[in-house]
């Protein structure tokens, strides 16, 4: 398959009147012009702009046994997408008086390993704690598969929740806390943990019954049993290496959750994105939506010189979102890749406008596409101002 050539076709593009939908639908999906939609699994796409879709619209397969097609109701795995959720259930208990950000670790874990320093929730939420990131290579030696050999995240080898959740727990420190931002999925994993000690429900059903629930998600979930049905779902897929034009299945075995593990449609994400306007989760006070936008120093009330070459993601990553500007509008947004599965989300609240990308082919990158529709809106957007 043909590499997604986005900027090309930003060349060879056209941009008339902004005030013609028409127009912006057929350059959005021009940007899949290189796939050929009827054999090959792409992703799902929804555009929102003032509380409703603009664009909304499923490209390519979402089974290629069944040559089932991705639709607006079709429902992906969305990677670190899924941390917004699990922050905003900690948000959600700190709102109760349940927990405090200021809380450390320990007082929720109490059989977690002695880090010997105190790592609070606000550590772990905006990623100061000092933990590393078990997927890669800061805890070497630590996760072994059945014939001894380092563990292979993904689809390869196996562990029960209860077998990650116990190593997660032994895993130390790898530098002392608030030294650095360093993003640690890790962490993510904790916060489940604490979310299930003070809740006494799983991440998934304290998830269900207070934030999909609330906003009609009924699509929603996070999936800590792989090994459920779930209706509509896309599989993923990989390019099989060597045979072009074909590809296998690339699923994940493992269900451990709070890092990742939510699946979702873009008929029911378009819902999470609006209530940052009108909150209808915990209070529905719009103060829980102000809490998700404080980075670590505003939520520790440090009080810190902030200077002009401090990298973004320090001082921008708040509960899950990073927060930068495009185009001159501030945007929230945030990634997240799992096997075969990419998403991202962007919002821009100054004009209500956002963008969902979620694919099932790990050759096209969710982001990449999403970069793709915001350069196609903005070009409009710049073309009915002038």
């Amino acid at each position: 398959m043909k590499k997604l050539l986005i900027t090309l076709l930003f060349a060879s593009l056209s941009f008339n009147s902004w005030a013609n939908p028409t127009d912006l639908n057929l350059k959005i999906d021009a940007l899949f012009s290189d796939i050929d939609l009827n054999n090959s699994p792409a992703c799902s796409v929804g555009v929102i702009e003032a509380g409703r879709f603009i664009h909304n619209s499923g490209y390519g397969l979402a089974n290629l046994e069944h040559s089932i097609r991705n639709t607006s109701d079709t429902v992906f795995r969305i990677g670190s997408v899924s941390k917004q959720f699990t922050a905003m259930s900690i948000a959600i208990l700190e709102e109760r008086d349940v927990l405090s950000f200021n809380d450390s670790l320990q007082q929720h874990i109490p059989d977690l390993i002695n880090y010997k320093e105190e790592v609070t929730l606000n550590h772990i939420i905006h990623h100061f704690s000092g933990l590393g990131d078990y997927e890669y290579s800061d805890y070497p030696n630590r996760f072994f598969n059945a014939v001894g050999e380092q563990f292979r995240w993904g689809n390869e080898d196996y562990m029960s929740n209860e077998e990650i959740h116990s190593l997660f727990k032994t895993l130390p420190l790898i530098m002392r806390p608030e030294t650095k931002f360093w993003y640690s999925n890790l962490g993510y994993g904790l916060l489940s943990m604490v979310i299930e000690n003070t809740s006494g429900m799983t991440l998934r059903q304290f998830a269900n019954k207070e934030i999909f629930k609330p906003l009609g998600m009924n699509r929603s979930f996070f999936n800590d049993n792989v090994n459920l049905v779930v209706k509509n779902r896309a599989d993923g897929y990989s390019e099989r290496e060597g045979y072009p034009g074909e590809y296998e299945i690339n699923m994940t075995n493992l269900s451990n959750v709070g890092d990742g593990g939510v699946y979702t449609s873009i008929n029911d994400f378009i819902k999470w994105d609006q209530n940052f306007y009108n909150n209808k989760l915990g209070k529905k006070s719009h103060e829980l939506i102000e809490v998700m936008e404080r980075n670590f120093f505003d939520t520790a009330g440090a009080d810190i010189e902030i200077g002009q070459d401090i990298k973004r993601d320090e001082y921008s990553y708040a509960f899950a979102q990073n927060i930068d500007y495009r185009n001159g509008y501030k945007r929230w947004s945030h990634s997240g890749s799992w096997v075969a599965y990419t998403a991202q989300y962007s919002r821009f609240p100054e004009i209500e406008f956002s963008v969902i990308t979620l694919c099932n082919n790990e050759a096209i990158h969710a982001s990449d596409i999403a970069d793709g529709i915001m350069e196609i809106y903005f070009q409009q957007h710049k073309a009915v101002d002038e």
